[in-house]
């Protein structure tokens, strides 16, 4: 039957109903909704979403399904969706016309959804995005589907998934949306009350039915509707009515009903129901009829229709049918004999394309095929060569289990596994580990092992295992991709542990195989350039990622994870213009789907060029998106450096409270995964927020999970080289107002001393050095060290937070000491604190302000304006409007729709009183 004729027979869900239509109703007014629906196989879950879809005749309806057998293509769920799109409107927007590029990150994808609703909403519609079965949907889709519903900040947007309770790779996702934000329901689908029963009893029989029917329908089936309506078909009408309950011929399960049915109806009515149970799609009549060997497909399609097993849409070109539910598919298929279902996946393959041809070839094998499998390995390496790690897996996997060679069975398995393991997803590969001990000893077996070690947090093991798979593939005359796989792991253990020297090595000698891709070779470079920025410093690092242009603009986007290395390598040394043009074009090519490995740091480590160089909204903005990114990643190392690049700002305006539950998570993440960068990020975090307190003991404090305990002659060390000009200036300052004088100038010679002269670390030094000549009791020595550092010119590379520091400093000392007229000594005061407002720094403006009332001064208060009526995202949406960016330009930068840039603007506008762009931009260069 026709899915909309099978509707009509739907009952209840009065409550469930309303629920979705309070959504709907909400997104009409403006808001974007999320509902979530799950309940187990056949509950009616899709009936429910159907029968509500068809109330939406005002919204813009994007539908998508969910395909076991598509749970290894990546981005399948967007495929689908962009089907219903015109396709005038879908080619602005290239990554999804097309199937994305493998390797494109999921909010790479997600920022063009979101661009994409936006313009549908342009029509004045509100849009519905419904995606049915979300557990089988592929790994990338759901990443992708989270960052989308967490940005629907001002869009009138639906979104309903579909899942089962038991769904283990969609569910902590779902789980984390639903907590995430206040506008989503829940709807937890269970079985039919009695008088729902009675109602679709009466809807499906004709005539009276015997009294206490609904009763024992509902004892006995549980209000499960697939199984209710199973039971009724089964059971003559005349019994139904006749009050003879004790005559029910009832089945005991569900699959045993649909047995019966199946019994029941004519042999062709049962062949094209084999034939579609095999095909497990949506296929037109004649393929169906075809792959039976129906000379008349229709009138075997007839009682099939009449006995609910199938759905037919009539009116579609092909006139394509399906089985009605899942479960009624696998009691067909299950009810296959062995020779039946091989004959019947034999024709399937040549029915349908190559792709899904495989798994009929696979189905139709009986035996052990050579020649299969051969095909079978072709295939899943040119996956592999293209990036399409899962769809390799599974090819490999087929291969091994149809090869007759011991040798070749596990070669293959443990290819499968190595394949499965580099999308980063362990479960896959995990679920297969007593099938991989099994196998021989040899580098492949050690490489996989460690790898799921890896993954699995057990690092000794992991990096016992990989060292001796990296060993013995390089002892091999050729030691192939191997050897890369096992190098590329390992030097992911050794960055963990901050081992550096060892990191370069591996990396070295993993370039040195030779016939490395691409991409590869890039990230490898950019793995020994990290290696050695963690054993010998950014400096030193540098010389690694040599190769590139100086002009970023010419690098290649195979190069961009050495570019993203420069740029923070520049960052360490304090090259802020330099390493903002570096991480600026790599994020901005990975936003166009180049798909960087470290495409989401860039986004973080960009935030904290942005923050140093005191464009503090531009940071703000910057580490929101990078939250929103480390979040789609499903990955906790993510995390650290988009909630360290939030702190920055936090701390520096005073925003206690946030900057507090991003350190706890940072500690949390740093106690979870104890690795050094995570130490690193967490303990800078913060000794940075001590400092914006003006609390050196806790700076002090903060920053010992990165001193050597072992410094000789009780000297403080920092163990770690990123970060180190930084860290150690906080350590000088900490020290300094401690009173560990001696300490204190032993560490500022080393920080001299590592300096080379370039970026804003200057003003810093030379502020640290007036401070330890003050405690040490050299005011005038101070006073000339402050004068040389405010007269210098301040280069684009001087942080305005710095200067204003050690102009602070110099106008309080100045006072102080009477060295020259109160009103100069004013004027650095007011200076200092003219640039602390305008950066809304408030803890370092109060500081100010005190030093200058206990001079009997008082602070020129810089009005804050109507500004301070924005808030953070409308900041955000300005700083990026007055840069001169179209609002698509925008809205593609904060991975926002269009309609969320207009939504901020207009209320930007009203709270400013403005009319323009123009006028923005004044208003915020006078703030």
């Amino acid at each position: 039957m026709d899915p909309d004729v099978a509707d009509e027979s739907f009952v209840g869900r009065a409550r469930e109903s309303d629920r979705l239509r309070y959504c709907a109703d909400k997104v009409r007014e403006g808001d974007s909704w999320l509902a979530v629906i799950e309940g187990e196989a056949g509950i009616g879950k899709s009936a429910l979403v159907r029968r509500f879809a068809a109330s939406l005749d005002d919204f813009t309806v994007l539908r998508a399904i969910g395909d076991p057998s598509e749970a290894d293509l990546p981005y399948g769920v967007i495929g689908q969706l962009a089907r219903h799109v015109d396709r005038a409107v879908l080619k602005q927007f290239p990554l999804l016309a097309e199937s994305p590029p493998a390797g494109t990150n999921p909010h790479v994808v997600g920022g063009q959804l979101l661009l994409l609703l936006g313009a549908l909403q342009e029509s004045g519609n509100p849009v519905a995005v419904i995606v049915d079965d979300v557990q089988w949907a592929d790994r990338l889709s759901v990443q992708m589907l989270g960052f989308v519903l967490r940005r629907l900040w001002a869009d009138r947007v639906l979104a309903i998934l579909v899942t089962r309770p038991e769904a283990e790779a969609s569910g902590e996702t779902l789980e984390r949306l639903l907590r995430s934000s206040e506008r989503t329901v829940k709807v937890d689908l269970g079985g039919l009350g009695r008088d729902e029963i009675a109602q679709l009893a009466q809807a499906l029989i004709e005539g009276r039915l015997a009294p206490g029917l609904a009763d024992r329908l509902h004892a006995y089936t549980r209000g499960h509707p697939l199984y209710v309506r199973t039971v009724l078909a089964e059971i003559p009408a005349e019994v139904l009515r006749d009050g003879m309950l004790e005559r029910w011929p009832v089945p005991r399960s569900l699959q045993v009903g649909i047995r019966a049915q199946l019994d029941r109806l004519p042999q062709e009515s049962r062949d094209l129901l084999e034939a579609m149970a095999v095909l497990d799609a949506q296929v037109p009549l004649s393929a169906a009829g075809r792959l039976a060997g129906l000379p008349d497909p229709a009138r075997a399609l007839g009682p099939a229709l009449a006995a609910g097993l199938a759905l037919w849409w009539p009116k579609e070109p092909q006139s394509p049918v399906a089985l009605v539910h899942a479960l009624q598919r696998d009691t067909i298929y299950d009810s296959l004999t062995p020779d039946r279902r091989r004959l019947l996946h034999a024709g399937a393959a040549a029915l349908v394309g190559t792709a899904a041809g495989w798994a009929h070839r696979v189905a139709a094998a009986a035996t052990a095929d050579a020649g299969l499998s051969d095909e079978l390995d072709r295939s899943g390496m040119e996956e592999a060569a293209s990036g399409r790690n899962a769809v390799a897996a599974t090819r490999l996997l087929w291969a091994s289990s149809l090869s007759a060679d011991r040798a070749d069975r596990e070669r293959r398995l443990l290819t499968a596994c190595a394949q499965s393991l580099l999308t980063m997803q362990p479960g896959w590969a995990a679920n297969l580990r007593q099938q991989v001990e099994d196998c021989s000893p040899g580098p492949l077996r050690s490489c996989v092992l460690g790898t799921l070690d890896m993954m699995a947090g057990r690092f000794a093991t992991a990096e016992a295992h990989l060292t001796q798979a990296w060993q013995e593939a390089l002892s091999l005359p050729k030691p192939g991709w191997v050897a890369v796989l096992a190098g590329t792991f390992l030097t992911n253990i050794m960055l963990w542990r901050g081992r550096g020297a060892e990191t370069v090595e591996i990396a070295r000698r993993t370039l040195a195989i030779g016939d490395l891709d691409p991409a590869t070779t890039d990230f490898t470079r950019a793995a020994l350039a990290t290696g050695r920025l963690w054993h010998e410093g950014p400096r030193a690092a540098l010389r690694d990622v040599a190769h590139l242009p100086v002009q970023g603009t010419m690098v290649g986007n195979h190069n961009l994870d050495t570019l993203a290395t420069r740029g923070v390598l520049r960052l360490f040394l304090g090259e802020l213009s330099a390493a903002r043009t570096d991480l600026q074009i790599v994020a901005q090519r990975d936003q166009q789907g180049a798909g960087s490995k470290f495409g989401p740091l860039t986004i973080s480590l960009l935030s904290v060029v942005h923050y140093v160089a005191g464009d503090w909204d531009e940071s703000e903005s910057t580490a929101e998106r990078a939250l929103a990114v480390a979040s789609s990643q499903d990955q906790l190392a993510g995390e650290a450096p988009a909630r360290f690049a939030a702190i920055c700002v936090k701390a520096g305006r005073g925003e206690w409270d946030i900057a507090q539950r991003h350190l706890d998570d940072l500690a949390r993440i740093a106690q979870s995964l104890d690795s050094a960068a995570e130490i690193v990020y967490s303990a800078l975090a913060a000794a940075t927020v001590a400092q914006a307190r003006g609390d050196h003991t806790a700076m002090l404090r903060s920053l010992r999970p990165m001193l050597d305990g072992r410094a000789e002659d009780g000297r403080f060390r920092l163990l770690y080289k990123p970060f180190w000009l930084w860290q150690q200036s906080l350590l000088v300052e900490a020290l300094t107002g401690t009173g560990r004088v001696d300490a204190a100038a032993v560490a500022l010679r080393e920080l001299r001393s590592a300096y080379d002269g370039n970026g804003y670390l200057g003003v810093v030094i030379a502020g640290l050095g007036g401070r330890l000549a003050e405690a040490q009791g050299r005011p005038h020595d101070a006073l000339a060290i402050y004068e040389q550092a405010v007269a210098a010119d301040a280069d684009g590379d001087t942080g305005p937070l710095h200067l204003a520091i050690v102009e602070q400093a110099y106008g309080r000392l100045l006072l102080a000491t009477g060295s020259t007229s109160r009103r100069e000594a004013a004027a650095w005061l007011h200076k200092a604190h003219g640039r602390f407002s305008t950066l809304r720094a408030v803890p370092f403006a109060r500081r100010c302000e005190a030093d200058l009332s206990a001079s009997g001064l008082t602070a020129f208060e810089k009005d804050p304006g109507r500004l301070s009526a924005l808030t953070e995202r409308e900041l955000s949406v300005a700083h990026l409007i007055a840069s001169g960016r179209t609002n698509q330009a925008a809205a593609a930068e904060l991975y926002v729709s269009q309609k969320t840039v207009e939504y901020h603007l207009s209320r930007i506008y009203a709270k400013l009183g403005i009319s323009s762009r123009r006028q923005l931009a004044e208003a915020l260069r006078s703030a």
